[in-house]
């Protein structure tokens, strides 16, 4: 207790000292039962019941004690203690409060205040019951009395310190399901002491009651389609709420997918129960995943994820905290989602049995940065159990990162402009995203690339056809141009690689970076000399993706051939009851792992048999098994891999590198027994720069300009990797290929130029020489270099005829420089003709020498045998054979220049990686000097430089076209996505709408922009990225609608405008029309103007201005008042459901309240509606803001969507509104349905 002083005449009675526990009585019923007991001895005096005198006064006997009167007959207690602080007294007649309760006297009367929780301020503020008798001042001459106080009885509750007078409001049922629900409220203290009973209306016997409830309460176990009532009491020491009641129903039957699989315990302790870590699956438990069927996903790092908890069967539970720790720090606790709250799936509603994913199983959002190395739970339920999920116990399987680039490209030909990913990017990369076992994805678009002219590495150029027929899996130029130059040239771009063989496609992955592109390109139709348009796709694989479609299954299909699935997975090619759903975690939908359209059968691919769900549905098959058509469920376009495919994946893109600047090679990898990224090595450069702006150069050259180059028209990203470019720097040319010796200068001699091979097991200089044999045969021999002797020798292994040792004479031999072009070949005979030279690289002393290549095989001329009488020929296999090569000289180049006079230079490979094919290069350069005005292509070497050609890019690419990047996941997650969401400004639907109330724009926004659903932040408050909310600004007075960007998003900025955690739409007051629309306002005679309000507005009933705090988000937002002001009616909408001020008194809207009009008002306008016909068109038109109204036929019935039309008809006048362009005849107004696809009846005149 706490106390001030009164008075000195105020007297504490010290009773007997108790620990407070929850009383029987509240303060405020002690109260009403204070002035209950004393009025009832009151009316005893007044009957004379047990009164008598005493000096004068009045006294009554009450259960054994006297107690004077007032003059008033109010009981007076005595002043002084009984027995020196025995306070027996008040206790006989306020004998229904113990000793927790003290009592302290004033003036006969007392205040009452609990030990624990009294309060009393020299205000008198506090926590008390005050009673205080009747009393007066001394009698005039005329018997009246100087001074009177009549009889105080008050309770106090305005200061009881953390006490607060129980005030539970808006309360609704938070979910429902055919089994189960789930409450909340506010206003719920901790002191409070909530019981909640459940009864079934149609069986008042069946109840159900619970204690010490709290908001978040689950209940389970109920019938499907049962309507039940839900009241909820609330009391503590101070007072308790009014009883809140609602009524609800359940929702029809379902079947829980998951209800009847055997849930495992991943928990320590006395609560056990089954985790789920879903992410793209639900089949990932923390741990032990690779021993589940073939194998099924790790946890993906730094990803967020959907827990869920399935307890083992046992006592009902009806809440359960979790407490989410990182190295045993609490970051996070709250609450899971009980139930009845879990997501829905992808299941349309086609009148089919209906599935849920669990009716058991509980739910918590895990943010993306809580999922590392680290990561420990803890789960307590209602009943005080608690189980723990330790750290170390969550395997990981890595943050891979994925980049995909998209292109459109056409050859001969205009691209089809039909990439419906690049078209759609935002939401395919969601969609897509949940597909796949990363922690980011990068989905990146080119711009479209046409050319008009093909030139081939084999030095073809086409100008108007391929000479080849072309198909969906073949052609030259898909293979030449789609494949390896343009889906390689990024890939390879994006790693540093500027360089390769022209028809190489050979994938140099650093990290997981795949190029996609739609193809098309104009060849010979066979057996014709005629062209034909050829659409490519169907393949993927080695970081390229050829398709014609980009949704679908297609995709699914080959992006899964990138990542080393092959086709019929065993045991992995159906789904099953193991496999688990999928999980999209934008749309906070379950992905069914059920073919929700299809006809019912048993599957079987191999040993796999599968027989369907409840014989009511088949399972889906895996994307390599043939896959499904997109859009099975309501909201993914792409198939649903089978977990044990997931997990090969993200083994694949775990075996790739990780981007990351703070490591000296610029990449990363993981370490799956380590559970951490390490530094990696690679053999090429680090990126200067990672996902910024490029132009990508692509071509064909040829650096020996024997055939044609060709530098192709540029594209560009708004996302790549730049790097330094190699500075080329040619020093002095060197001599190239074979030298005759006698032509050598002393400094060439002794230069470092010469190539080498090795001989009696040291290196020599490599040199040929001709031979005649002892019968008069000549020929060629390679060998090496005696320096001593100063001869060129073939080696004491080999053996021509009877010859050995094969020797020139001094100085009579040419070596083999390092430089040149082209094969290293010779001609050991005119018969031989020119070959590629090898040599021998064996250790030891017994295998030297040199030959030439002969199929699979290093030989030598007939005749010539190994020392040992063996034919001299050894296998080209490994390093113990070799085939020498050639370094050129000079350099290649690109010249790039700029309108700014910038200019870079590109310094390429300037000998051929394939002898008889051209090279393509493929160079990234940074957007920073803008679009190139001019590229030139050159070679240099010892004879001069010679340019090979040049190119005018195009000045205005549609660079602004350019959707992305998209970047989903870590830190991103899907804000990039909320960014593409139109505004209501950009929503032309929207604007070609007529908004009567804010209810229909309630309805209107919450199925275009939130998939039927509206967050309030109240009742209704979906943490997800993409959610849609409404928010009734107090700043402004506005209703604002907003899309949530990220999870951790915090309060709504109130300037109407967007950051970092919302994305404003709009505002439903720049749309609704709060003029009463004329057709739809009742016009009949003979009703109140009240009456067409609410017939108007719906409304049971009209609100009065004291009721304004009635008023809850979900249940009576949006309520139509009515108040009295200068004595007629005036109506108002209320902005802010149980808040307001006073109604404007001005006509107008306020922060408060929308004005609807006044009666006198309202009947004016009524009057006017009904004057005549014009008037009221003219009133119609002026409402749907059309300038002049429809007539049938006028506009070659091609009209406006929403405009309205007139139909006479029967000596009345029609309305309709046009739904689409091209329309037919009116539908009949005296129609059952007046309303068909083309028009919507909107009344008559």
């Amino acid at each position: 207790m706490k106390k001030k002083p009164l008075t000195l005449l105020i007297a504490g009675l010290l009773g007997s000292t108790a620990v407070w526990a929850q009383p029987e009585l509240t303060l405020v019923q002690i109260g009403e039962k204070t002035v209950e007991r004393l009025q009832s001895i009151k009316a005893m005096a007044e009957r004379g019941e047990g009164v008598f005198e005493r000096n004068g006064e009045r006294w009554i006997n009450y259960q054994g004690f006297e107690y004077r009167l007032s003059y008033k007959n109010d009981l007076k207690f005595p002043f002084l203690p009984y027995q020196g602080g025995d306070d027996t007294p008040y206790r006989n007649v306020i004998d229904f409060v113990d000793q927790s309760w003290e009592f302290m006297m004033y003036n006969g009367g007392f205040y009452l205040m609990s030990r624990e929780f009294g309060v009393y301020e020299s205000d008198e503020q506090g926590c008390f019951v005050e009673y205080i008798p009747a009393s007066h001042g001394s009698k005039r001459p005329d018997g009246s009395y100087i001074w009177e106080s009549d009889v105080i009885y008050r309770t106090e509750t305005n200061d009881c310190g953390a006490l607060v007078k129980p005030a539970i409001h808006s309360v609704t049922v938070s979910s429902v399901s055919d089994v189960g629900v789930s409450f909340d409220w506010l206003g719920q203290n901790e002191s409070d002491t909530t019981q909640l009973t459940l009864t079934k209306v149609s069986d008042g016997k069946d109840v159900r009651h619970y204690d010490a409830v709290s908001a978040g309460f689950f209940i389970g176990g109920l019938q499907p389609e049962t309507q039940y009532e839900m009241v909820l009491r609330s009391c503590n020491p101070v007072d308790c709420a009014e009883p809140q009641v609602v009524r609800f129903t359940t929702q029809a039957s379902r079947v829980g997918f998951a209800d009847e699989i055997p849930t495992p315990n991943h928990l320590q302790g006395s609560l056990e129960g089954g985790l789920g870590i879903t992410q793209t699956h639900t089949s990932v438990a923390p741990n032990g995943n690779e021993l589940t069927g073939q194998g099924h996903l790790d946890v993906i790092m730094n990803r967020e994820a959907m827990l869920l908890f399935t307890p083992s069967q046992g006592e009902e539970i009806n809440q359960v905290r979790a407490e989410v720790l990182l190295d045993g720090e609490v970051v996070h606790s709250s609450l899971m989602l009980p139930p009845s709250a879990l997501a829905a799936s992808d299941q349309p509603d086609n009148g089919r049995m209906k599935v849920v994913f669990s009716h058991h199983a509980w739910s918590l959002p895990l943010q993306w940065n809580w999922m590392k190395p680290g990561l420990s739970l803890r789960l307590t339920d209602n009943l005080g159990r608690e189980g723990v999920l330790s750290q170390g116990e969550i395997q990981f399987g890595g943050a891979p990162e994925l980049v995909i680039q998209n292109i459109d490209m056409g050859m001969l030909i205009e691209p089809r402009n039909r990439n419906t990913m690049i078209q759609n990017l935002p939401t395919l990369a969601a969609d897509y995203f949940q597909k796949i076992p990363a922690s980011k994805l990068v989905m990146a678009d080119y711009t479209p690339a046409h050319f008009p002219i093909v030139t081939m590495p084999n030095g073809v150029v086409y100008t108007d056809k391929s000479a080849s027929t072309g198909g969906w899996h073949s052609g030259d130029m898909r293979e030449a141009i789609g494949k390896a130059m343009v889906s390689t040239g990024i890939n390879n771009a994006n790693v540093g690689i500027l360089t390769s063989a022209g028809y190489s496609q050979q994938y140099n992955r650093r990290f997981n970076h795949i190029t996609a592109h739609t193809n098309v390109g104009v060849y010979t139709k066979k057996d014709t000399d005629l062209p034909q348009v050829v659409v490519h796709g169907g393949s993927g694989g080695g970081g390229i993706v050829t398709l014609e479609a980009t949704t679908g299954n297609e995709w699914s299909h080959e992006l899964g051939h990138n990542y080393g699935l092959g086709h019929w997975p065993y045991m992995a090619s159906i789904h099953d009851m193991e496999s688990g759903w999928g999980w999209d975690a934008f749309h906070q939908r379950f992905i069914g792992n059920l073919h929700w359209k299809g006809d019912v059968y048993t599957q079987q691919q191999g040993d796999d048999i599968v027989p369907p769900f409840k014989d009511a549905f088949r399972f889906l098959v895996d994307a390599q098994n043939g896959g499904e058509q997109e859009y099975v469920g309501t909201i993914s376009r792409f198939t649903l891999e089978h977990p044990a495919q997931s997990r090969k994946a993200q083994r694949w893109m775990n075996n790739g590198f990780n981007l990351d600047s703070s490591s000296p090679s610029g990449y990363v990898q993981w370490d799956q027994a380590a559970q951490r990224y390490q530094t990696v090595e690679t053999d090429t450069p680090k990126p200067q720069q990672t996902g910024v702006a490029v132009m990508t150069l692509l071509g064909i050259y040829d650096p020996y300009n024997e055939k044609p180059s060709q530098i192709y028209p540029l594209v560009y990203s708004n996302y790549g990797n730049v790097f330094e470019l190699p500075q080329g720097v040619q020093g002095e040319f060197q001599p190239e290929g074979w030298q005759p010796v006698a032509d050598l200068t002393p400094a060439e001699l002794e230069s470092d130029s010469w190539q080498t091979l090795r001989m009696d097991g040291e290196q020599q200089r490599v040199c040929k020489f001709t031979f005649q044999a002892a019968n008069g045969d000549s020929a060629v021999f390679v060998g090496g270099v005696d320096q001593s002797t100063d001869r060129c020798s073939s080696g004491r292994d080999l053996q021509w005829h009877i010859n050995s040792n094969m020797t020139s004479a001094q100085g009579d031999y040419e070596l083999l420089s390092k430089y040149g072009r082209g094969a290293v070949t010779y001609t050991p005979t005119p018969e031989v003709g020119e070959v590629t030279l090898c040599t021998l690289n064996k250790s030891g002393t017994d295998h030297d020498g040199a030959g030439f290549v002969v199929g699979n095989n290093c030989e030598q001329i007939s005749g010539v045998m190994h020392k040992h009488g063996k034919t001299w020929r050894y296998a080209l296999r490994g390093d113990e054979v070799l085939r020498p090569s050639y370094q050129t000289q000079g350099q290649c180049q690109l010249d790039v220049e700029f309108a700014n006079g910038a200019s870079e230079r590109v310094v390429l490979n300037a000998s051929r990686h394939s002898v008889n094919d051209s090279n393509k290069f493929h160079v990234n350069l940074a957007m920073d000097n803008g679009v190139p005005t001019q590229v030139r292509l050159s070679c240099s070497d010892r004879n001069g430089e010679t340019e090979l050609t040049r190119f005018t890019p195009e000045q205005n690419p549609p660079i602004a076209d350019l959707k992305g990047p998209i970047i989903i996941g870590q830190e991103y997650g899907y804000s990039q996505v909320v960014d593409m969401t139109p505004t209501f400004a950009q929503n032309d639907t929207l604007l070609n709408e007529d908004f009567a109330t804010i209810t229909q724009f309630d309805a209107f926004v919450a199925e275009h922009y939130g998939r039927g659903l509206l967050n309030n932040g109240v009742t209704r408050a979906e943490r997800r990225a993409g959610a849609l909310y409404v928010f009734a600004n107090p700043e402004t007075g506005s209703r604002d609608y907003f899309v949530m960007r990220t999870v951790e998003a915090q309060a709504f900025p109130t300037n109407q405008t967007s950051n970092g955690d919302w994305k404003y739409l709009g505002s439903a007051d720049d749309y609704v029309n709060f003029t009463f629309n004329p057709i739809a306002f009742d016009r009949a005679e003979g009703l109140r103007i009240e009456e067409r309000v609410k017939g108007y507005f719906a409304a049971s009933r009209l609100l009065s201005w004291e009721e304004r705090h009635s008023t809850a988000w979900g249940s009576t937002e949006n309520a139509v008042f009515v108040g009295q002001i200068e004595g007629e009616n005036h109506y108002f909408i209320q902005k802010r459901p149980g808040e307001g001020e006073a109604f404007p008194t001005n006509a107008a809207s306020n922060q408060d309240w929308y004005f609807l009009g006044s009666d006198s008002a309202i009947q004016a306008y009524l009057d006017e509606l009904n004057r005549d016909l014009a008037s009221f068109e003219r009133a119609l038109l002026e409402w749907y803001q059309q300038d002049a109204m429809g007539v049938w036929g006028s506009d070659g019935q091609r009209g406006k969507v929403n405009d309205i039309y007139q139909y006479a008809f029967r000596g009345g006048y029609h309305y309709y509104r046009l739904k689409t362009t091209s329309y037919g005849y009116f539908p009949w107004p005296t129609d059952n349905n007046s309303s068909n696809h083309q028009w919507a009846y909107l009344g008559q005149f």
